[in-house]
């Protein structure tokens, strides 16, 4: 288990290739983003290699709703499109979405003319497209996001709907992205989903609750959240996606120092 910094919400202002040298400066080396289109990949690769870096996940699909067929082709585009990026980054790890999202996080397309059934159907049959598509060194993880306020309209947004689409899949290949800010916000409980699902567990997100600030500014039991997904032999990365609340440098200074008060000085980061 390695600690990863999404480079989205810190340093804005600055260009990507500024924030990851800042991200490494602070001693992280695993680096995650959203879109890869505002990017400019040889610079990435240039910079990885300078830092010893790895980016290690990714938005998969920035169009296309898996709950709606109509737009399948288009979302399997992109995904076509991600996995050259992703081959050219050494990336192993996308992340899909449901529903694509606007400016904002706005859910563009709720489909409501779809049933809930039919919206079930659709992203099952999505992700059996885009895994036939996949790798075998790669995975992707789907992510429930809150619809109380980040999200509204969204279809996937609970963790037990994420667990019941992997199971009927059942390709080890699939697994969920559990972002602990936006399920605490669907009141779900951080320490109960890793007891309850672990093994489906491919990814994580940490920001803090209320606020979505880094860990230390509300009241997500971090250190515990951290031991327990030690204890569950959890070997993946714990990804900080977080607005800074004061400045990048202080938040990321608290991140490193939440991680070696857990995991000891001499820590892997």
């Amino acid at each position: 288990m390695k600690p990863a910094i999404c480079m989205e919400m810190l340093y804005p202002g600055l260009e990507p290739e500024q924030k990851i040298e800042r991200i490494a400066r602070a001693g992280f080396h695993a680096i995650e983003f959203w879109d890869w289109r505002d990017k400019h990949i040889p610079s990435l690769q240039s910079y990885a290699h300078t830092y010893g870096l790895s980016f290690v996940n990714f938005s998969g699909q920035r169009k296309g709703d898996l709950i709606d067929a109509s737009t399948h082709d288009l979302l399997l585009q992109e995904i076509d499109m991600s996995l050259e990026v992703a081959r050219a980054l050494g990336t192993r790890t996308l992340m899909v979405l449901s529903n694509e999202l606007g400016e904002g996080g706005r859910v563009l397309h709720p489909c409501s003319h779809l049933s809930e059934t039919e919206k079930h159907s659709n992203m099952v049959t999505g992700l059996k497209k885009i895994l036939q598509r996949l790798p075998g060194d790669m995975m992707i993880i789907i992510e429930p996001l809150n619809t109380v306020l980040d999200h509204e309209g969204c279809y996937l947004a609970h963790m037990k709907d994420a667990i019941r689409i992997v199971e009927e899949i059942g390709d080890p290949h699939l697994r969920v992205l559990c972002d602990f800010y936006h399920l605490a916000l669907m009141n779900e409980d951080p320490c109960d989903i890793i007891e309850r699902w672990a093994p489906f567990i491919g990814h994580v997100h940490i920001a803090d609750y209320p606020g979505r600030y880094e860990p230390g500014t509300g009241r997500g039991p971090w250190k515990e959240v951290l031991r327990q997904l030690q204890r569950a032999d959890y070997r993946g990365y714990v990804g900080f996606e977080y607005s800074p609340h004061t400045d990048s440098d202080t938040s990321l200074y608290r991140v490193r120092q939440l991680w070696q008060e857990v995991f000891g000085t001499g820590a892997a980061m």
